[in-house]
């Protein structure tokens, strides 16, 4: 898998990762799941909003560290043209 589709598989899981964090805190906000439904609902949620969070951490931390590559290497290539002491 090259550089390239890894990011956008990165982007998608932040997308859907974030998605299902914002269906359990909706489910929290807008229906009586946890008070309806006692401890399975809560657990329900929580599992919604640890979930989606577990698939986009990991993917902003990759996206940073490629983000301060890609800046890494900018900045070589400019001091290497002498634009930067």
């Amino acid at each position: 898998m090259n550089e390239k589709s890894l990011t956008h598989l990165m982007y998608a899981l932040i997308i859907v990762g974030l998605g299902t964090a914002a269906v359990g805190v909706g489910l929290v906000i807008f229906t009586d799941i946890v008070t309806g439904h006692g401890v399975q609902g809560i657990a329900l949620v929580a599992g919604l909003i640890a979930g989606g969070l577990f698939l986009s951490i990991p993917a902003k931390i990759y996206l940073t560290f490629q983000l301060m590559k890609r800046n890494d290497a900018n900045v070589k290539a400019k001091r290497e043209r002498g634009e930067i002491h």
